[in-house]
């Protein structure tokens, strides 16, 4: 069975929890469904979180310093949420 794009699986999973959801938390469910590991996949993750940001398709809900649990001590995590934007890309290209 074909597994959706990266992108795509995210986008879907945003549609899901409406409330949003933590970059940690989407690249976990990424690594699960994925079957991927390690820091190059929580890297892939991010940039690709920060390119649908980048293009209107997510929304920041808040953010905060991680503490050294997620990706590094000091970095920046993000809760984002899909766009009203992102969610008529989604009905236009299929996705839903």
């Amino acid at each position: 069975m074909n597994k959706l794009h990266l992108k795509g699986y995210m986008l879907r999973l945003l549609e899901e929890h409406k409330e949003g959801l933590w970059d940690y938390q989407i690249a976990e469910k990424v690594m699960i469904e994925y079957d991927h590991s390690g820091s190059y996949w929580h890297g892939e993750v991010r940039a690709n979180l920060t390119d649908l940001f980048s293009g209107a398709l997510l929304e920041e809900v808040e953010d905060c310093l991680d503490d050294g649990n997620y990706f590094g001590e000091g970095k920046v995590l993000v809760k984002f949420k899909l766009s009203s934007f992102g969610h008529t890309r989604m009905v236009e290209s299929g996705l839903l």
